[in-house]
Parts: C-alpha cells; sequence; structure tokens
C-alpha cells in the first residue's frame, strides 16, 4: 500500500486562556493497481493526526474496475459545489488535471485521463468528488 499525505491543516480554538491549537491531516493510500481510499484524522498533535488519517484511510479502501490503466468512459461527479468531468485519454497524453486530481490518480493507477473542474476548487472537496467519480465505474 502507498500512503500520501495531501494536506494538513491548522484549525484555532479560542478559549477564555488563550488559543487551543489542533490540526486535521488529509491522506489517500492506494496500491497504484484500482485500489484508492480517502482518510481524515484530528488531534492536537501533527504526527498523530497523520496517523490516524492513514489509517482511517486504509481502513476505507476499495476496488476500482480499470482497463489498461485507463478510464473505460466519460465520468461526472459531484460533491458540495465541486463538480469534476474525468475523460479518457490516448496512452501516450498521461494525466492532464488538477495536481490533487493527479495524486488520486497516481495512487490508484490509472495513466491517462483528461480532467475539468467547476466550481469550488477546494482542495478536500476535489478529493472526495474524484474518488466519488471513480467510484461509478463500480457500478
Amino acid at each position: 500500500m502507498y500512503d500520501r499525505l495531501i494536506k494538513i491543516h491548522r484549525v484555532t480554538k479560542v478559549v477564555k486562556g488563550g488559543r487551543i491549537f489542533s490540526y486535521t491531516s488529509t491522506s489517500i493510500s492506494g496500491n497504484k493497481n484500482g485500489k484508492i481510499g480517502y482518510g481524515r484524522g484530528k488531534s492536537r498533535e501533527i504526527i498523530e493526526s497523520i496517523k490516524k488519517s492513514y489509517i482511517k484511510s486504509n481502513n476505507n479502501s476499495f476496488l476500482i474496475k480499470t482497463f489498461n490503466k485507463k478510464i473505460p468512459k466519460k465520468i461526472f461527479a459531484k460533491h458540495c459545489s465541486t463538480k469534476i468531468i474525468l475523460i479518457p485519454a490516448h496512452k501516450n497524453i498521461g494525466i492532464i488535471s488538477n495536481k490533487y486530481v493527479k495524486q488520486v490518480m497516481f495512487i490508484c493507477g490509472i495513466e491517462s485521463l483528461y480532467s475539468k473542474i467547476h466550481g469550488s476548487t477546494n482542495t478536500i472537496n476535489v478529493i472526495i468528488c474524484s474518488i466519488k467519480a471513480l467510484s461509478y465505474l463500480n457500478l
């Protein structure tokens, strides 16, 4: 399994005595052969939040049907205000997309596609939306 840390975000809670800092981390995991998972971890320490996100991404993983390391058809998905379109491409073209979609496809094992994002380009929403789009291949 390959794990990749996507984002670490510091969250501040203001209380009477001052500020309390905590961290949330987002990660994806996969085997570069059609398996992918997504997880988020929250903790007051960075390392603990990263460990939690890796564990959750490994537990939430599922298989995707790919054909010759490509997607077989055009896919559309929506999460919150993020809309993504994944379009199959020729093998020599590679992945032409946002850097977060590129990381998801790399971990999943897909080597060539085009993508277009409409609406919000929030990191976490883009990752969830692209994984949701890939899950539609199993239907």
